[in-house]
């Protein structure tokens, strides 16, 4: 057996480079940016009106009041998307609206709240200061200015900036492809009859929609009995969707009827660790072939799911251009937390509000590897060390689901 650790960077070691695709900005959201992204052009383009209103030379309007106000011809319009082709000469004005360029001539917009006007004639009432209301060119940033760094996660606000900046494609990390397969001649779907002896399959649904969650894109999900030759063939075939991952469930300890880690080696994989010093998930198994990694998780699906989320989430967050890492919280205790085996546990826990604004986190009664309301009423896990025990009051740092 290997320790935790250890097996954590075996898996981060072995992780080929991630992929690169180009998309559309429309399909881009929540993808990871595969490179710095800089300006093609500035922002504005040009100058226009921050204010619907009428477009000056400041030398017109200069002292221009209530009291006093100042009589200019109105001698044509821009409107967003049809500037005003002329120039503004002495004593002339351009009606103008909120982000049509300013004419030429013209260096300051007054707001129409602050003027009067019959048609011809425009009336100045108030004026602040000289360029007032005016967006310039390259205010926002200017051609060459670096916009987004490589490794942002895109959202609704990163694709705007970049159709913004006329981008009409965007390089990006591809998403991880993983294949599932499920081991076990006992297991049915749910539509079919559970004679004696069998159980549901679970496994499948679970890790295809764990698999999914974590950004990864499902390419092959199958099923295979308890047989060496079924299960080489399997692989092959789940190999021939050219993943990134392969996740197998069950068939990975030391029962007669366990053949994914001799079947993995038939269909060409070099195993890189098999067993891991920690419970839930002793029998974790990793190969590799090529690029392509290949995770043998327990059968029993609390196993399958926490060696999941500990040590495949990172490894498909960082194949997707990400970060590896895990999401965790810093909680307290509400009551004691003990780990009364022999072996590291991952102690499936619930958290709850705390009175002082940090979490509070207490162990979930029933913790047996066989049983899915110890994942389904948990928030996460924390990591104790063989005999340790958390009194209330301690911090831990928390796993989350």
């Amino acid at each position: 057996m290997i320790e935790i650790n250890a097996a954590l960077a075996a898996v981060r070691d072995n992780l080929a480079a991630s992929g690169l695709e180009t998309l559309p900005i429309e399909a881009g959201r929540g993808r990871i940016l595969a490179g710095d992204f800089y300006a093609p052009e500035p922002s504005p383009c040009f100058d226009n009106s921050a204010m619907d209103g009428f477009a000056v030379r400041w030398d017109d309007v200069d002292g221009a009041g209530k009291d006093c106000p100042v009589s200019l011809a109105i001698v044509g319009e821009s409107r967003a998307g049809v500037p005003f082709a002329g120039e503004v000469g002495p004593g002339e004005s351009v009606r103008i609206s909120t982000g049509a360029m300013m004419p030429a001539g013209a260096d300051t917009v007054v707001r129409v709240e602050d003027t009067g006007d019959d048609g011809g004639e425009v009336k100045i009432f108030a004026v602040g200061r000289r360029g007032q209301d005016v967006r310039y060119a390259g205010e926002e940033y200017d051609r060459g200015d670096l916009l987004l760094v490589k490794g942002t996660r895109l959202f609704a606000r990163h694709l705007a900036i970049l159709a913004a900046a006329g981008v009409e494609e965007v390089r990006v990390f591809a998403r991880p492809r993983v294949a599932v397969l499920v081991t076990g001649s006992e297991l049915v779907a749910a539509g079919e009859n559970l004679r004696p002896g069998r159980i549901r399959d679970s496994n499948r649904i679970m890790i295809r929609a764990a698999a999914v969650e974590a950004g990864a894109e499902v390419v092959y999900h199958g099923r295979v009995g308890d047989d060496l030759a079924a299960t080489v063939a399997a692989i092959e075939t789940a190999m021939a969707s050219a993943p990134d991952i392969l996740v197998c469930a069950g068939g990975v300890s030391v029962g007669h009827h366990d053949h994914v880690r001799a079947g993995a080696s038939r269909a060409g994989f070099a195993e890189i660790f098999w067993r891991v010093r920690q419970k839930p998930g002793k029998p974790l198994f990793l190969a590799r072939r090529g690029d392509v990694l290949l995770f043998g998780l327990p059968g029993n699906p609390v196993s399958a799911y926490v060696c999941f989320r500990h040590y495949i989430v990172p490894a498909l967050a960082k194949s997707g251009g990400g970060q590896w890492k895990h999401q965790t919280v810093l909680a307290v205790c509400a009551a004691p937390i003990v780990n009364r085996g022999k072996r590291p546990g991952l102690v499936r826990v619930r958290l709850g509000a705390g009175g002082d604004g940090m979490a509070e986190v207490c162990g979930i009664d029933r913790q047996g590897s066989h049983m899915l309301t110890s994942i389904v009423l948990a928030d996460g896990y924390v990591h104790l060390a063989p005999g340790q025990e958390l009194a209330a009051g301690d911090r831990v740092e928390v796993f989350l689901f």
